[in-house]
């Protein structure tokens, strides 16, 4: 665990820096590409990349937002070719401002090479200070969260390998980074649901390869999740119900491997915090949606069927009156649950 640098805001930050914190926090909603209708912005033949990031160190928070601003207006490109390196090497910058301005540019484009950068956007998850580490969250989520809408499951991927980081940053002692790495989160778990949701639907597809190809990301989804889901569960212990939600939704999103994930999401429904079981039975819910489509398809797999006699506890449980849950949500595990006695019997 890294050593924070605390800042007693009242008596030793400077009003620029306070609001820089402030900043850095709304830029996890809002991007800083607004400052460029303010007339600021400026172009590549005014300034170089090496003199742009130079800029970082600028104590002028507006003067800062300004140089993100330009170099995330730089065509895609001229970015790669003239400014990724370079910003990555940034990251590790001695001046924490410029860790902080590089992650944050970084988290303005998308694309295969971008990626080459979280490694050390990782790494400043556990900076000593919050601005570096709520940019680094930031920029996690925009980067791996970006949907190629390709049908490749490549953005579930990514999510389970970033996911845990990003879950360890809901226990940051900051709450700028942690609203970021909680924004950063919800991005990747509704894009993994989406393009798992689609990958499912492709099983019925007429077209026999199809079929097969989309089995077979459908399985290299789930080794993903298996491998990091025992780690996203370790939130579950955490003292914040936010915090244990978005850790059931995450092992929800990213996980096909029905075996794996539900002993945590049976652990969400028994969650004293009711807001936490209720994820945790939509969650399942979506699961046992899918498990329909994939008998549908006579595509379910040993894990999903192995799973019988965790789905049967959850049944249990979603029918006990006193819990809360929904019809729906009971008779959409029912259903799953007959489908998967039936293939067993098969």
């Amino acid at each position: 665990m890294a050593k924070y640098i605390k800042l007693n805001f009242w008596n030793k930050i400077p009003y620029w820096l306070l609001a820089s914190r402030i900043a850095v926090t709304m830029l996890g909603v809002v991007s800083p590409l607004v400052v460029a209708n303010t007339g600021w912005a400026q172009t590549t033949n005014q300034l170089n990349v090496d003199q742009l990031i130079e800029n970082f160190k600028n104590d002028d928070l507006l003067e800062r937002l300004n140089t993100v601003t330009t170099l995330g207006n730089l065509r895609d490109e001229v970015f790669i070719r003239e400014a990724l390196a370079k910003l990555n090497q940034a990251l590790k910058d001695p001046d924490w401002r410029v860790r902080s301005g590089a992650a944050l540019a970084l988290s303005q484009k998308g694309g295969g090479a971008i990626k080459d950068t979280l490694p050390n956007l990782v790494e400043n998850l556990n900076d000593p200070y919050i601005f570096v580490r709520s940019s680094a969250a930031r920029a996690i989520g925009s980067i791996a969260g970006e949907d190629n809408s390709d049908g490749t499951g490549n953005i579930s991927v990514e999510a389970a390998r970033f996911a845990p980081y990003l879950v360890n940053a809901l226990q940051d002692p900051d709450f700028s980074v942690r609203i970021n790495a909680s924004v950063a989160l919800v991005k990747l778990n509704s894009k993994s649901y989406l393009t798992v949701s689609r990958l499912i639907t492709n099983l019925n597809n007429t077209d026999e390869p199809t079929r097969i190809t989309t089995a077979q990301t459908l399985n290299t989804i789930s080794k993903a999740a298996a491998n990091v889901a025992p780690n996203i569960a370790k939130a579950l212990q955490y003292p914040e119900p936010s915090v244990r939600g978005l850790a059931v939704e995450t092992i929800g999103s990213i996980g096909t491997d029905t075996k794996v994930a539900m002993p945590y999401l049976i652990k969400g429904l028994e969650d004293p915090d009711s807001s936490v079981r209720n994820v945790s039975a939509r969650t399942i819910a979506t699961i046992a949606g899918n498990l329909q489509e994939k008998a549908r398809a006579n595509v379910l797999t040993q894990s999903d069927i192995d799973a019988i006699p965790e789905m049967e506890v959850v049944l249990k449980i979603l029918q006990n009156p006193q819990k809360g849950f929904y019809n729906n949500e009971r008779e959409t595990v029912r259903l799953s649950l007959n489908a998967l006695k039936a293939a067993r019997g098969r």
